[in-house]
């Protein structure tokens, strides 16, 4: 199953929808109850949330999704808060027990290991928010236990249409 997780206008976003049964889109935008950090996820409810919203399987859908794509405005360097509320709520993706990874400590993944993480930046950013980006993607790539990462940046959202997620 593909994932995309994404923060784009209407406008923009239905380069996004696809008639693909395997593809997945989750629109940053719609409306959900943040994580409150009560772990019940991984101690009580086995990688669901236990907040009832369309959020809910959030770390099931990040845990089952080859590729992810995250689609983000830059924001100093990371995600935009939207998509970083998003994958504040996929944490059930992982176990509450640390592994050693990438010379790291980590937690276990609840999920077999994907393959690829592909990340895509769009809205200006200077070199140096650039590399904060690319070292974000690199130790989520490692924090959701995927082989590979790919970063790409754009300078607006016209140009994601080009590229073809």
């Amino acid at each position: 199953m593909k994932v995309i997780i994404h923060d784009l206008d209407e406008g923009t976003a239905f380069v996004l929808e696809k008639a693909d049964p395997d593809l997945v889109v989750i629109h940053a935008g719609n409306p959900y109850v943040p994580c409150r950090g009560c772990f019940k996820c991984w101690l009580k409810n086995a990688g669901f949330c236990i907040m009832k919203d369309s959020w809910q399987h959030m770390g099931a859908l990040i845990g089952q999704s080859d590729p992810l794509v995250i689609v983000s405005r830059c924001c100093y360097g990371g995600y935009s808060s939207p998509v970083k509320a998003i994958l504040d709520r996929g944490i059930g993706n992982s176990l509450p027990f640390f592994t050693w990874r990438g010379g790291q400590t980590h937690h276990l993944s609840r999920y077999p290991r994907r393959k690829l993480l592909r990340v895509c930046f769009y809205g200006e950013c200077t070199e140096f928010e650039r590399e904060t980006a690319r070292e974000l993607a690199e130790r989520n790539r490692l924090n959701l236990d995927y082989e590979k990462a790919e970063v790409s940046f754009f300078e607006n959202s016209e140009e994601l249409k080009e590229a073809g997620l």
